[in-house]
């Protein structure tokens, strides 16, 4: 039998853990935590006590327990015998938190499949303290290979995603192919990357598809801009904040909306400066030809930022001796304001203290429109947009598909079966796809 058990991402966005196991085989589909994952419990400094290993999280039922699955220091430090691994491979469809995060407890015994997103995997545990994934028995792929895990072939197809490196794939199975969607978008600039998963998945004519639906939702609060919009309404805003400041803030790893902006600093006359992190994201990139990221160590347009951290890390030490004169700070930024185009995020928003902004300066917010009323980031960055007296302009192309292109991607695929996750309204499926199948947590699912 060929059996599908959803471990995260059931009625809920992120999270997602699919098990698939057909014959010898049981594969993962990622490992992500869900954005507000052990939040019943732990708030700010009350966090599980790691000390304890796994204990905490199996004790108030946050993490399931499979034998076989987790590492050995994370279960013998929660007084629990390990096994020896009892799953066949973990797959990881892209970068972000909420399909990769719980790859830190997974026996590194396990092979894990990924595209690119090794390299920004090792670059984001470089730049971030704390940020430990384990040394995995990683092994990498392009989209268009065949992989075989004990006799099940696993084939990666690339889509478009607000992070490089994306992918889907199809299991191909006893009972007939699983395409498996991750995150994925028709509104970026490489929309014909989803095309050919979904022309892929077609041809295979799948017996169930697995798709994600963050936007599908009654009212969708997000815009349907496109990266094109976006980097235009983005040149005539910076173009009209002549003598002041302009601020960008995006996902650190969207590498698209990273090229937007370094576009949108030239296309009216100014440098792109770049948080540390980011350059050294780019410039791990560049070492792979077919992701065409901005060139960091000779485009002398770029310019990175040096928060003057007392204690230098080693990684940043290296990043600023390749780059000399083009590393500035806060005196920099503030003293050739009308010059610049100044990526900013959460964790950067106090350097505004230092800059000093002309009143009036340009802000653009180009991540996702904020959902919930109470969200305690969105609330802070608006208040330092307003005490500093910036002008906030919104554009952003979402990283995930409309209910409408959901719609028209479920009827070209024309799958046996229809299996939602990744969305907080899976009942709205049954109105667009002929069979809908709901998935249970923990509650395996068999294919016939």
């Amino acid at each position: 039998m060929t059996n599908l058990t959803f471990y995260g991402g059931v009625g809920e966005i992120g999270g997602n853990k699919v098990l698939v196991e057909d014959r010898d085989a049981r594969i993962w589909l990622d490992m992500g935590a869900t954005f507000d994952f052990g939040s019943e419990y732990f708030v700010e400094y009350l966090t599980p006590r790691e000390r304890f290993g796994l204990r905490d999280y199996f004790a108030l039922g946050l993490l399931p327990r499979l034998p076989g699955l987790y590492a050995a220091d994370w279960l013998e430090s929660a007084g629990l015998p390990h096994e020896a691994p009892r799953f066949s491979a973990a797959f990881i469809s892209h970068i972000h938190f909420d399909h990769t995060n719980h790859l830190r407890f997974l026996d590194a015994a396990i092979p894990v499949h990924l595209g690119r997103t090794k390299i920004i995997l090792d670059s984001w545990e470089i730049t971030t303290r704390g940020m430990d994934l384990l040394a995995h028995d990683y092994r990498t792929f392009r989209t268009g290979a065949s992989i075989d895990v004990d006799g099940v072939e696993v084939e990666p197809i690339h889509v478009d995603h607000s992070a490089p490196a994306a992918y889907g794939f199809l299991v191909h199975t006893a009972a007939g192919t699983v395409a498996y969607t991750g995150d994925l978008r028709q509104h970026g600039p490489h929309a014909e990357m989803t095309r050919d998963f979904i022309e892929a998945a077609r041809t295979n004519e799948p017996i169930a598809l697995i798709t994600e639906g963050t936007r599908v939702t009654p009212e969708d609060p997000r815009s349907n801009l496109t990266e094109a919009q976006v980097k235009s309404k983005s040149i005539e805003a910076a173009g009209r904040a002549k003598g002041k400041s302009v601020f960008a803030t995006f996902y650190p790893r969207d590498v698209d909306r990273m090229r937007t902006f370094v576009e949108v600093a030239k296309a009216v006359g100014r440098k792109f400066v770049v948080q540390a992190r980011a350059a050294h994201l780019l410039v791990s990139l560049s070492q792979d030809a077919r992701i065409q990221v901005p060139d960091v160590l000779r485009d002398q347009d770029l310019l990175v930022y040096d928060r003057r951290f007392e204690r230098q890390d080693t990684w940043e030490k290296n990043l600023f001796a390749q780059l000399g004169d083009r590393v500035v700070t806060s005196d920099y930024v503030r003293d050739h304001q009308d010059e610049l185009v100044v990526q900013l995020d959460f964790t950067t928003m106090p350097e505004l203290v230092d800059i000093r902004p002309v009143p009036g300066s340009t802000f653009i917010h180009s991540k996702s429109e904020p959902i919930e009323e109470d969200n305690e980031v969105e609330e802070a960055v608006a208040n330092w947009v307003r005490f500093f007296k910036l002008r906030r302009f919104q554009y952003h192309a979402s990283g995930h598909m409309s209910e409408r292109e959901i719609a028209d991607m479920i009827r070209a695929i024309g799958a046996k079966a229809v299996i939602p996750i990744h969305t907080e309204y899976p009942e709205r499926f049954t109105g667009f796809a002929p069979r809908v199948v709901q998935p249970t947590v923990a509650r395996p699912m068999t294919l016939d």
